[in-house]
């Protein structure tokens, strides 16, 4: 039985990953055509589009699910995601979509394409969300290197400034703050995901700064990918000691709530690393 001509008229008219993958595997399954040859006439498309398509299945989750849904990846966006990956590594990729897979955000195949290649303004404006007087910076808000960041780009894309001068005449902050602040926010989007980094102060984001500027960024992120897994937690300024080599003691990275409880004799204490906190039993017997 030929395929539906309405769903062949969709596929064609959308360009849909997921639509085309299907009429090409059902026909093949009918009997139809026996090579992706074979299907690319009836199903009006080229060779390459269909390679593109049957590529989506291979893409890991965490590129898939940045999407509105699977329906909404075009081989187009497939060819730009496939070139990303060849250029970028894969977990560097997927680093970028993880802020916005926590926060349950789902993106127009363009800003999660941007995203994807690590564009700045698209990364930030759907991070933060659309811009709308609902949702805009306010401007009693903490002037943190994102917030201020955040007021910078949202201002040059609605028209209010064009320059960062322009931005600071107009709030009445010091150029150089709001430069800081946008090169900080720009460096933090390249760097791997940790929780130390998901908004850092002018302090410790000028030292960073500082460290891109001594070793490169690149440098930086690769120091930073082989930091992060062994500590978690980390605050940023941790970070950065241990990027410089100081020593980073365990106790810096573990912290430890203590509180009275039922009757005598007795204590509740809570930690995030059992395993750190075990080794201290003796002298917590001793104490008691």
């Amino acid at each position: 039985m030929p395929h539906d001509n309405d769903l062949i008229r969709i596929m064609k008219a959308v360009r849909n990953c997921s639509l085309i993958a299907y009429l090409y595997k059902d026909g093949l399954a009918r009997g139809e055509w026996t090579t992706q040859k074979g299907a690319l006439e009836t199903l009006g498309i080229s060779a390459a589009e269909l390679s593109l398509a049957l590529r989506l299945d291979a893409l890991p989750a965490e590129i898939v699910d940045l999407f509105e849904s699977r329906g909404s990846i075009t081989p187009h966006a497939v060819r730009v995601i496939s070139e990303t990956l060849a250029k970028d590594d894969l977990e560097t990729v997927t680093q970028r979509a993880k802020p916005h897979l926590a926060a349950g955000s789902k993106f127009s195949t363009r800003v999660a394409l941007a995203t994807l290649k690590g564009n700045l303004v698209a990364s930030t404006r759907a991070l933060r969300g659309k811009k709308t007087a609902q949702n805009a910076v306010p401007n009693g808000a903490p002037t943190s290197p994102r917030n201020l960041s955040d007021r910078y780009l949202i201002g040059v894309l609605g028209g209010r400034w064009a320059s960062y001068s322009g931005c600071a005449r107009e709030l009445n902050i010091s150029r150089k703050i709001i430069r800081d602040a946008v090169c900080i926010e720009a460096l933090m989007l390249k760097m791997p995901y940790a929780s130390g980094l998901t908004e850092v102060s002018f302090t410790s984001g000028r030292k960073f700064l500082a460290l891109e500027k001594q070793w490169g960024r690149e440098k930086l992120a690769h120091r930073l990918t082989l930091l992060t897994p062994h500590m978690q937690g980390a605050s940023s300024d941790h970070l950065i000691r241990a990027l410089v080599g100081a020593n980073v003691q365990p106790a810096d990275l573990t912290r430890i709530r203590i509180a009275k409880g039922r009757g005598r004799k007795r204590l509740v204490i809570e930690c995030d690393h059992a395993s750190f906190l075990y080794t201290y039993r003796r002298e917590f017997e001793q104490a008691m």
